[in-house]
């Protein structure tokens, strides 16, 4: 699961800038997640209440946004976005445009902390 290793980073990060900034407590963490990253949100969330307890970040209501795959041909340039399948199997990788395979990734794979709230 490594839902639980992605949780401690984030901790681990939090504790840090918390000191940095003077906070006594984090109210609550703004995450955006893409699709492709195979990281469950619900199991994201309770790694994060989990691994939080006592520290800064206890108690800390967590937001979760999804963020969807955006693909760029590198044939004829333009960008398109994937739905949203049941399976990775399920996804076509080509330009909706031209049909080239030859395409990028431009976002769907991150795990971004966006913005957190918090008190000093």
């Amino acid at each position: 699961m490594h839902e639980f290793s992605l949780a401690t980073s984030v901790v681990d990060f939090l504790q840090r800038l918390s000191k940095e900034q003077g906070m006594s407590r984090i109210d609550a963490i703004f995450l955006e997640i893409g699709e492709m990253t195979h990281v469950d949100p619900r199991q994201l969330r309770y790694s994060l209440k989990m691994v939080s307890q006592g520290t800064v970040a206890e108690r800390s209501k967590v937001y979760i946004k999804r963020s969807g795959i955006l693909l760029r041909c590198r044939r004829c340039g333009k960008e398109s976005r994937l739905k949203l399948m049941d399976a990775i199997t399920d996804y076509s990788l080509k330009c909706a445009a031209c049909g080239s395979a030859d395409v990028d990734i431009d976002r769907g794979r991150e795990l971004v902390l966006r913005r957190i709230r918090g008190s000093k």
